[in-house]
């Protein structure tokens, strides 16, 4: 019987690589596993998602129509959209649709049909797809009193628009929660790394 050491020489000539000192097989199929768990944990990673960054509300008391805008950017309308817009007058839902795509890249606009009063509180309120959410509100205004006509001289040179409120500062972009697939992920590294 030969003796342990030429054993060692002769699995060590055939083989392409040197014998682990505790005589065992080296493991090289290993780095496939490893190569393949860092993918898998960079894909599940969460990626940054834009929240509604501003809403601007317009209410037409005389057609009982409310334009929405929200501003949105998203790569891609058709993934990454304003999920739900919800309309409350006074705290009280009147309209909450769900959406399946946004009109633009930059923004979503819709119209609703709502029978606001003067003295009223229209909230609205956007939701996008990865859960960010923005709220912003207008009070219906009291219409002023009306005044008897009054003959004017037409004017001499152009009269300028009235200003606009300014619009609020853009929230920060946040990020979409990324749950437990990254614990996953460690774990299957851990059990594969312990094998």
């Amino acid at each position: 019987m030969p003796d342990i050491h030429t054993q060692m020489v002769k699995r060590y000539m055939l083989s392409d690589s040197p014998p682990h000192p505790s005589g065992r097989k080296q493991r090289t199929d290993l780095l496939p596993v490893l190569a393949a768990a860092a993918f898998l944990l960079l894909c599940i990673l969460p990626a940054p998602a834009t929240a509604p960054s501003n809403i601007t509300i317009t209410y037409n008391p005389d057609m009982h129509r409310l334009f929405v805008t929200v501003t949105h950017p998203t790569e891609n309308p058709e993934t990454h959209y304003i999920r739900g817009v919800q309309v409350k007058i006074n705290g009280e839902v009147i309209s909450d649709p769900t959406y399946k795509n946004q009109t633009g890249r930059t923004s979503f606009i819709k119209t609703y049909d709502v029978m606001a009063n003067p003295g009223d509180s229209v909230w609205v309120v956007a939701t996008c797809i990865q859960g960010q959410s923005l709220e912003n509100h207008i009070d219906i205004r009291k219409p002023d009193s009306v005044a008897a006509p009054v003959k004017t001289a037409p004017p001499a040179s152009a009269t300028l628009p009235p200003t606009t409120a300014a619009a609020p500062a853009a929230a920060p972009t946040t990020y979409a929660d990324p749950g437990l697939f990254p614990l996953f992920g460690a774990a299957v590294v851990l059990v594969v790394l312990r094998r």
